[in-house]
């Protein structure tokens, strides 16, 4: 993308990722804060110093000015930006950029070439277009949160935003191929991004097996989340824990032969996999995990251990 100008006027996470990602792949990104700054730059709910990072890490090379888009002088130098530009990100709640007269229509009369992008919770159509909403919200209404875990009691909240950063992808994904088809056509267009469609876009396994089976999937309770003794996690004796993904039966095979049970192989596809889970569980519960990482290590079946976040950036 160099050579490419991207003007971002979003704040927080999806849509200073989506510009990182293009700026990464050689964009000039201008970050167009308000006066007042990105507000993820003081977040003191992430801790001291946490929000400076926080802000570093998804902002790293991009420029950055501040405007009041309010202003006719701010919303002028903001034009002038825009008829330079080739990518607008915007993340404000529909109507916001028409009533600054900065909507697509606005800015497409002065840079026809312009690919417009909104990114929002819920698209600019539909009955919760205005709804206010973050990750949480939306992975819940996708249906993900409601998967999330290992009991009917409990919701297990994702280790990352999934539908922030997965709206960021698509949204990237979408600014380079829009470009990619004005080389062609000479024309700029509009992009409508909804973090809860893209979240819903990623569901392909659990709607793979609703639609295939019939069964509403359950949490906890599904191939891939805990159902399978071969595709699962497992405590170590000191806490830690493993994780087995042997789902092929020469994965599975080499597994069982490594910890001298050969008697498992022809269980893999057993219908009581919790008695399975529970042999497992039980042998893995008799050695710490660095015993296990060290034993899998000589086989090749798919068993690696479940690393803390300084464990794994200092993996070699």
């Amino acid at each position: 993308l160099k050579g490419m100008r991207v003007l971002d006027l979003t704040r927080y996470l999806p849509g200073p990722f989506c510009s990182l990602i293009l700026a990464e792949l050689g964009a000039e990104v201008i970050k167009v804060e308000p006066l007042q700054g990105d507000p993820l730059r003081r977040m003191p709910l992430f801790g001291e110093h946490a929000s400076e990072v926080f802000f570093g890490l998804v902002n790293r090379g991009k420029k950055s000015i501040a405007l009041d888009l309010k202003a006719p002088l701010g919303r002028e130098a903001f034009v002038r930006l825009a008829q330079t530009a080739d990518v607008l990100l915007e993340g404000f709640r529909p109507g916001v950029m028409q009533r600054l007269d900065l909507d697509h229509a606005s800015l497409m009369a002065v840079n026809p070439n312009l690919i417009y992008t909104s990114l929002s919770g819920y698209g600019q159509t539909g009955p919760y277009r205005e709804r206010a909403g973050h990750d949480l919200n939306y992975i819940a209404l996708a249906g993900l949160l409601g998967l999330a875990g290992t009991h009917d009691d409990v919701l297990c909240i994702p280790g990352i935003p999934m539908a922030d950063l997965g709206s960021a992808l698509w949204a990237a994904l979408g600014i380079s191929v829009a470009l990619l088809e004005r080389q062609r056509s000479g024309h700029g267009q509009y992009l409508d991004v909804s973090m809860l469609e893209c979240i819903t876009s990623l569901m392909v396994v659990p709607v793979m097996q609703w639609l295939g089976t019939g069964k509403m999937p359950q949490r906890g309770k599904m191939p891939l989340t805990g159902a399978l003794a071969c595709y699962n996690t497992y405590a170590t004796a000191d806490g830690g824990h493993m994780t087995l993904g042997a789902l092929e039966p020469q994965f599975w095979r080499a597994f069982c032969l490594a910890v001298g049970r050969e008697d498992w192989v022809p269980r893999q596809a057993e219908d009581n996999q919790a008695s399975l889970i529970a042999e497992i569980a039980s042998m893995f519960a008799t050695q710490p995990r660095a015993h296990w990482s060290d034993l899998f290590a000589q086989h090749d079946c798919c068993c690696e251990p479940a690393l803390t976040l300084e464990e794994a950036f200092s993996h070699p």
